[in-house]
């Protein structure tokens, strides 16, 4: 036999040995197989054949365009600085996307009004005054512009899924648009993985940074009338003496301080509240977010729900019932911290503190040009480290320049995760932001996930999950057995047709099909791909290519035996005018699935990818693995006149 026909048998036995070993992940589960295994990857299975999980998000659209409104706020504040006008603009809550400006100079009117339609003519409408802002001038975001920012936003809602969604690894996911809602579907996912996912999924990411308004009359009047009992008794001093107040567990305190630079005394006015347990009806398990809200037999039979409300809606609850003589003014919001208790305190328990600040955002997360895991110098805590582009670390040291003495709150999906006072102007264009909690592994986590997120850009505007399902296979255990079945009894058919016709030459083409399946799958495994419906598909379409390829090798060395060549010449001319036919159909497969692959989507996509595979591993199989064993049959008996074909 000849030397190279050995080596290559020694190549191809290697060859089987290395893709079994990479198939048995996908077979041996992780217990069984020893601590020292090299290989991990598994080929998953698709939603359509062992189900997942099931999730329909609502986007807030309305804050994309809200979001523009402040922009354009902030663009006008710093224009009218530097033209030094006298003018105070304002976004309103209602309705959205109105900004009102209030020229102080009539003299000056002109020369705004002139200055807006310039720059804003494009995306901005004129709109009635409200009866408080008469003689303002009064604009809004036009509603053909809107109407982009708003299918902007969802497509990029989408992408920064699907982004956030690979970078958890978790294979083949589905995420679409279905009107302003958005379909997420993601298959077999583990039990462990399932609220992680949904949680990083749903983080808005929206990074901005507020200031807080130290010292308002109108968080002063909230903590009057929450009260302080400053009785001795220990065990109640501190509490608040309006009824409702303690019957939610509130408390107001005051923050005091004094800025090192101008030595200004400044104070806090704020409220707090800890978590507690209620029984609440449908409307407020939906606005609180019940974990529990979707299972119905959670809910007693007087249609209630004992929930676990946080104390920043407790505090936002007991805010809103104070009444209209509590009403919050348009330009200003209450954000909440939640916030370890002191050593020292009674209570150890963490609890939520309110923030009175400015609803106009001074700087967003699109100024962050770099975000990384770090520790605090101080406390040796883990933080996320942040810095700016060129742009966001001038309007940061701009920014603290302008109210040192105040505080800076950094705000993370309408939570504030930290409100220092800023002492100094910070002009190095370097940020942080600290986590809560006191369990050092979950605050890694927290870090973790949030660089991760901030990476993978940040969402337009927050998620809300609508529904949330766990789904079986889409096909049913009855077409899956029956697909089963079929790709079985397709198998045996080939084998019969072959050995039955080729006899000797057959069983070679049912070991080279068997060999094309063994690495076509291996590929998979080594990829972590998904196996669905479609691939199957694909898989046995390619089955039936490289059957086709052994045919066309078989009929013509059959040829050149009649025309009274040698086995040894007639495999040689075989194999030679079969490679051109062979190639020719692999090549016109390949374009095609090249092309579904380009313009196709979701099951499309897999079917190509799996066409693809299955090309390469035809034509590998064609010309190699089946010519090894005709030339070891050939070899075993130089003399031999005829060929079992």
């Amino acid at each position: 036999m000849d030397r190279s026909v050995k080596w290559r048998i020694v190549g191809l036995l290697f060859g089987i040995l290395f893709c079994v070993c990479v198939l048995i992940p996908s077979f041996v589960a992780k217990e069984q197989r020893p601590a020292w295994y090299p290989f991990s990857k598994v080929i998953n299975l698709g939603l359509d054949l062992q189900g997942g999980l099931h999730i329909v998000y609502s986007i807030d659209l309305d804050r994309a365009v809200e979001d523009r409104a402040h922009e354009i706020k902030r663009d006008l504040d710093q224009r009218f600085i530097d033209d030094k006008i006298a003018a105070v603009v304002t976004t309103p809550k209602a309705p959205i996307g109105t900004v009102f400006v209030k020229v102080t100079d009539a003299a000056k009117r002109a020369q705004v009004e002139s200055a807006i339609h310039s720059d804003y003519d494009k995306e901005t409408e004129p709109t009635e005054c409200a009866p408080e802002h008469a003689g303002e001038i009064c604009f809004k975001v036009a509603e053909s512009f809107a109407e982009g920012i708003k299918k902007s936003a969802l497509a990029n809602a989408v992408t920064t899924i699907r982004e956030r969604i690979d970078e958890k690894g978790i294979a083949e996911p589905t995420v679409v648009e279905k009107g302003d809602e958005i379909l997420v579907e993601l298959p077999g996912l583990k039990a462990e993985t399932v609220q992680e996912t949904r949680d990083i999924i749903a983080r808005t990411a929206k990074l901005e940074f507020k200031v807080v308004d130290d010292g308002s009359a109108y968080m002063q009047k909230v903590f009057q009338k929450v009260g302080k009992n400053e009785t001795k008794d220990k065990e109640h001093a501190g509490e608040a003496t309006d009824l409702k107040a303690l019957q939610y567990g509130i408390r107001g305190e005051v923050d005091v301080w004094k800025a090192e630079e101008n030595n200004s005394t400044h104070q806090d006015w704020f409220l707090l509240a800890y978590d507690r347990e209620e029984e609440v009806n449908a409307e407020t398990a939906k606005a609180a977010n019940c974990k529990d809200r979707d299972d119905k037999t959670k809910w007693n039979a007087n249609g209630t729900l004992t929930c676990k409300l946080p104390g920043s809606f407790i505090i936002d609850r007991y805010i809103k019932e104070l009444g209209p003589d509590f009403k919050m003014p348009e330009d200003h919001e209450i954000l909440y911290e939640l916030t370890e208790a002191q050593p020292n305190a009674k209570d150890k328990r963490s609890f939520w503190r309110s923030y009175y600040l400015d609803r106009a955002v001074s700087l967003t997360g699109s100024a962050i040009s770099k975000a990384q895991p770090s520790y605090d110098q101080n406390t040796n805590r883990p933080n996320v480290s942040l810095e700016f582009n060129r742009f966001g670390s001038r309007v940061f040291g701009d920014l603290t320049a302008k109210i040192v003495g105040k505080k800076l709150a950094t705000v993370l999906d309408d939570k504030v995760r930290s409100a220092p006072v800023i002492q100094v102007a910070i002009r190095g264009g370097r940020a942080s932001i600290t986590m809560g909690g006191q369990d050092a592994n979950q605050q890694e986590k927290e870090v973790n996930d949030l660089v991760n997120v901030l990476r993978t850009g940040s969402l337009p505007a927050p998620l809300k999950e609508e529904s949330a399902s766990k789904i079986g296979p889409t096909l049913g255990l009855d077409a899956i057995a029956k697909t089963r079945l079929s790709f079985g009894l397709g198998l045996l058919l080939v084998i019969g047709l072959m050995v039955g016709i080729y006899r000797w030459s057959g069983w070679v083409a049912v070991f080279a099909v068997s060999f094309h399946v063994l690495v076509t799958l291996a590929v998979m495994a080594m990829f972590g791909a998904t196996l669905t419906l479609p691939g199957i598909a694909a898989l046995v379409l390619s089955v039936g290519m490289c059957v086709d390829g052994n045919i066309l090798i078989n009929e013509r060395i059959r040829d050149e035996l009649l025309l009274g060549k040698s086995v040894r010449g007639s495999i040689d001319l075989g194999f030679s005018r079969a490679f051109s036919a062979i190639l020719d159909g692999q090549f016109t497969i390949a374009a095609s699935a090249w092309v579904l692959l380009q313009y196709g989507s979701g099951p499309i996509k897999g079917f190509a990818v799996m066409m693809l595979v299955g090309v390469f591993t035809t034509v590998a199989t064609n010309t190699w693995v089946t010519r090894i064993l005709f030339d070891w049959r050939s070899g075993r008996n130089k003399n031999a006149t005829t060929l079992s074909i």
